[in-house]
């Protein structure tokens, strides 16, 4: 048996059987819409878990029809997926494709790791009967990140993972996060920079930065407390028991 159906919208049957069979290896079946009509077709007759939509479809842009979309597949996970065009870049695209309201955007080509990540997001949310919480760890000590993702997956949250705050920037879909746990302290921009981008750029997000200090320079609460004038919305030090963190973010997702 399936573990569920996917809608690929998409103008290339070629394209379209690619991802056909990655979904295919995931043991999901699929079928194709090769334009916004079919989709409409398509989801009047069945209830996809999972849609995949090319950004563009002939002469339409789908970016200007996902709401729609979303209205008729209220319960289904939907990834933007584009290589750009003659007329826009990937990177112009991708920017309009984070202001919808989708749960991923991808580049293409894209990997059948993000394929079988996003296939495993989908069916643990229709596990659930409910769309997670997605939160995004940022953290250069991968053993802090790796437990904290834990400590959040077990408390039923989507959970992905930055080592850098460039890296977090650098991903399409952090625009559709949130929740942020961050450091403080880390190479490159680091986490005061990064939250006053986040926090200009994404106002909506809640940010929960956490710090142990910066050896005997600075202290764990003038670390957190700077962050908090940088826009984070609440602060915790380093070490924390996990039901310290998961009482946190309960709270900053309750406000």
């Amino acid at each position: 048996m399936a573990e569920g159906l996917a809608l690929v919208i998409e103008d290339s049957m070629t394209q379209a059987n690619i991802v056909g069979r990655m979904l295919k290896d995931e043991d999901w079946d699929y079928v194709v819409a090769r334009s916004l009509a079919e989709c409409h077709e398509v989801l009047l007759q069945q209830r996809p878990n999972l849609i995949f939509v090319d950004v563009f479809l002939g002469e339409d842009n789908s970016l200007d029809h996902i709401t729609q979309i979303r209205d008729r597949a209220l319960d289904a996970t939907i990834a933007i997926m584009t290589a750009g065009s003659r007329d826009a870049s990937v990177d112009s695209t991708l920017k309009l494709a984070r202001s919808t309201n989708v749960d991923y955007v991808l580049r293409k080509p894209f990997s059948r790791q993000q394929m079988r990540a996003i296939v495993e997001s989908a069916q643990a949310d229709a596990s659930e009967g409910r769309k997670r919480k997605h939160a995004l760890v940022i953290d250069d000590s991968h053993t802090v990140a790796t437990l904290t993702a834990q400590t959040l997956s077990d408390n039923g949250y989507r959970v992905s993972i930055a080592h850098s705050m460039e890296e977090a920037l650098d991903n399409e879909d952090i625009a559709h996060v949130d929740l942020i746990v961050s450091d403080i302290f880390m190479p490159g921009m680091g986490g005061l920079q990064g939250i006053r981008v986040i926090k200009s750029t994404w106002p909506n997000v809640r940010i929960l930065a956490m710090s142990a200090g910066l050896d005997a320079r600075v202290s764990s609460d003038r670390a957190t407390s700077a962050a908090m004038a940088a826009g984070a919305d609440a602060e915790i030090q380093k070490p924390f028991r996990p039901v310290e963190l998961i009482n946190t973010a309960i709270r900053l997702m309750a406000s």
